[in-house]
């Protein structure tokens, strides 16, 4: 009895070992088989996500492409918050033979600038808030004299001088309409203080403000949007008139120096030319549509005015600078002259374009990079590569036409023009071989002047 029992306990132990050890191993396969499936998941998993991040990065290159390419002359962009002080930009150690001066003293991104008509002042308006008025007459010297104030509850976008020189108008960035300015004198006639002298004008555009302008007689102040809308306001901020521009979406809008036109450009090949006139008693009168500039193959980004308003240089899409003579008489049926066409070899998205004031000489702004051609042989003179570690923003010449100057991160940057003296030689070289006696000896006499102003500068 005593065996059956031993050998009954010695079976059911066997048995219960052998349960056991096949309960083990099925718990080990099911744990490596749901490891596999964990690993085949998470690598599925894994590869989803990474499609959806390659997919979502190529929806936002094509965002910010599509962004990028409205190419606006002087618009909103996301420029960012101010940078640090301590953020090294290239701008601040950029050196370069033409560089004359580095105008220094915001600390945001510099967004505009105007020159005063006189030429004896440059001012400027950055991400910060902040407003600089730059004496510039003696811009070589060693220091340049500037006076700062800020902008309340918001900053400026875009700046204008008055035709006095006395006030400026801005556009403010979140209110998206105009403010005016104006200078305080000291007694020995120096500027001493910036100061908001009225109410903002009314809002009157619901997309943004991308160009301002005055005209010379002071008569009335223009605004463009993003949309298709330029208006013309009196320096009250009443609207007088509101124009489409037919342009499907703007780049821009420019007032000429002579204050008669208004020229906007935008998707459309064309550059559509408005005349704004006044009576005698600088009653408004109305704007007419005037003339179009005709002959580029794609949309135009930028538009400029020589000082005189008789040429107009347009920078498009489609690769290629020309260069307009508008001093017609468009109300006889005359139509502008196309003077010259120059190529550009940079891929052309968004820039800017600039024309000295004689017409001769054309700079054409591709990111951070400015280009200086001959206005007369339509050749590439000048390349100032890599200025800012930003894009170039706005470029002007100098009212002499001695100095172009351009902005960018933190700053202004005032160069040389050398081109400027080149564009002449070419230009009085051709008019000698033309010519009577008569103007002969003038013209001789400036060819040797350009000449040497051109060796001095080298």
């Amino acid at each position: 009895m005593i065996t059956e029992v031993i050998v009954a306990s010695t079976v059911g132990v066997l048995l219960l070992i052998l349960f056991l050890v096949k309960f083990f191993n099925n718990n080990r396969h099911s744990s490596s088989a749901n490891d596999k499936n964990a690993s085949k998941f998470n690598e599925s998993a894994n590869e989803f996500e990474n499609e959806n991040q390659q997919e979502n990065i190529l929806t936002e290159e094509k965002c910010n492409q599509s962004q990028e390419g409205n190419g606006f002359e002087g618009g909103k962009k996301k420029y960012g918050k101010p940078k640090s002080g301590k953020v090294k930009l290239i701008s601040d150690t950029f050196t370069h033979p033409l560089l004359v001066t580095s105008l220094k003293g915001h600390a945001g991104d510099v967004t505009s600038f105007d020159l005063s008509s006189n030429g004896k002042y440059l001012i400027s308006t950055a991400t910060d808030r902040s407003i600089f008025l730059w004496t510039i007459k003696d811009v070589g010297s060693k220091s340049v004299k500037s006076i700062r104030a800020n902008v309340e509850f918001d900053s400026a976008r875009l700046i204008k001088f008055s035709p006095d020189n006395r006030s400026f108008i801005t556009c403010l960035e979140n209110g998206n309409c105009i403010r005016v300015f104006k200078f305080k004198k000291n007694e020995d006639g120096s500027f001493s203080k910036i100061e908001q002298v009225m109410d903002d004008f009314p809002k009157t555009h619901s997309a943004d403000i991308i160009n301002i302008g005055i005209d010379s007689a002071g008569n009335y102040a223009m605004t463009a949007d993003a949309g298709t809308r330029f208006d013309i306001l009196n320096l009250k901020g009443d609207q007088l008139s509101s124009v489409d521009t037919g342009t499907m979406c703007n780049s821009g809008a420019a007032v000429s120096p002579c204050g008669r036109f208004v020229a906007a450009f935008g998707f459309t090949p064309d550059v559509k030319v408005w005349e704004v006139s006044f009576d005698r008693a600088k009653e408004f009168k109305g704007v007419k549509r005037v003339f179009d500039l005709k002959g580029h193959k794609a949309g135009v980004l930028s538009l400029a005015f020589s000082a005189d308003s008789s040429r107009v240089a347009t920078l498009s899409k489609d690769s290629t600078w020309k260069l307009w003579k508008t001093d017609v008489e468009y109300a006889r049926g005359q139509d502008p002259v196309l003077v010259c066409t120059g190529a550009v070899k940079d891929k052309l998205d968004a820039a800017h374009i600039a024309v000295s004031p004689d017409g001769r000489t054309v700079a054409i702004a591709v990111e951070n990079n400015v280009t200086l051609y001959n206005g007369i042989t339509q050749e590439e003179d000048q390349k100032i590569a890599a200025i800012f570690s930003s894009e170039v923003r706005h470029i002007m010449f100098s009212m002499n036409g001695k100095y172009l100057i351009c902005c960018g991160d933190r700053q202004v940057k005032v160069f040389n023009n050398p081109t400027g003296y080149k564009s002449q030689i070419s230009d009085y070289t051709a008019q000698l071989k033309t010519c009577n006696k008569n103007a002969e000896r003038r013209l001789t006499e400036q060819l040797e002047e350009a000449k040497k102003e051109l060796k001095e500068l080298s």
